[in-house]
Parts: C-alpha cells; structure tokens; sequence
C-alpha cells in the first residue's frame, strides 16, 4: 500500500503545534558576516558533541555555510524577537551591522550577546534533504547563560520559555 503524498501546508500547519527554539546562524563569507534565523536547529550527540541545522538548497546563506564550513550558533533569548525578525528576512543583505556581538575564537563567526547560549560549529557531514540542505556539525565550544528564558516559536507566533 502506497501513502499519498503529504502536502506541505498539511506538514506545515501539524508541525506547527510542535514549539521549536529560535536560533540565529552566523558565518563569514567573502563579503563579510552573515546570519540567518532558524528553528530546525537541534542537538544530535553527546558524545561526541553534534548538532545539525537545515537550510533551503537555493538560498544564499546554504551557499555561505557549505564554502565556509566554520559557523556559529547563537539560542535566542525571550528579549530578542526584533532579531529573529530581522535575520529571518528575505533580504539578501543580512549583515551584523548594529548588532551587537563578539567574534568566536574557534569560527571567526559572529556570537550575539544576550543569547541564551552561543555554540562555535564546525561542518563534518552536509547533505541534501528534499528541498533544503542538512548540516551535521560538530561543537568546537560552548557558552551558556543558564537563567536567561530561551524564545521559541508555536502555532506561528513567539513565546518565552523559562
């Protein structure tokens, strides 16, 4: 017996009951910094340290963290939805300019300060996903605030988890 096939909106509107943090990529490219929100961020290993994120195959910034290799993630706080916003854009000019940041020493990618926590990434495996790109990394370091409530996102809106 075959399924048919699942539409998207369908996955979209089901998954959407299901809340996911908010995270911001960060890399260096050529041209300069660059971040992109996402919510398909997700811890894989404890051990050895892995995580995974995932990008539309076409988009510039899959292009970005495939030539790099080296990227930076950064877990939203609850105060930070302004920046969600911002790297979520469909812009092509995502650029750190008046954000405020430091650089990690093990990426040379962008940390955002407030963050829930910031991880340094370092690409070991990228895969193609159906109509985005699989990034397996492993975690070169780690900064965690610890008190700080993390934003996630739910049934299309934002919300603060303690």
């Amino acid at each position: 017996m075959t399924a048919a096939p699942v539409a998207p909106d369908t996955l979209r509107a089901t998954l959407g009951g299901m809340p996911t943090g908010v995270t911001v990529i960060t890399t260096t490219t050529a041209g300069g910094p660059d971040a992109r929100t996402a919510n398909s961020f997700t811890s894989v290993s404890l051990e050895p340290a892995l995580v995974s994120v995932c990008f539309h195959r076409d988009s510039p910034f899959t292009a970005a963290l495939r030539a790099s290799g080296l990227w930076a993630v950064s877990v939203l706080a609850a105060d930070q939805r302004a920046l969600s916003a911002r790297f979520a854009s469909r812009s092509t000019v995502r650029r750190l300019d008046g954000v405020a940041h430091t650089i990690g020493h093990r990426t040379g990618a962008a940390l955002l300060t407030g963050a829930v926590a910031n991880l340094e990434c370092r690409s070991v495996t990228v895969r193609p996903a159906g109509d985005h790109v699989l990034f397996l990394a492993e975690v070169l370091s780690l900064r965690a605030t610890g008190d700080t409530p993390a934003l996630v996102f739910y049934r299309g809106g934002y919300h603060a988890i303690d």
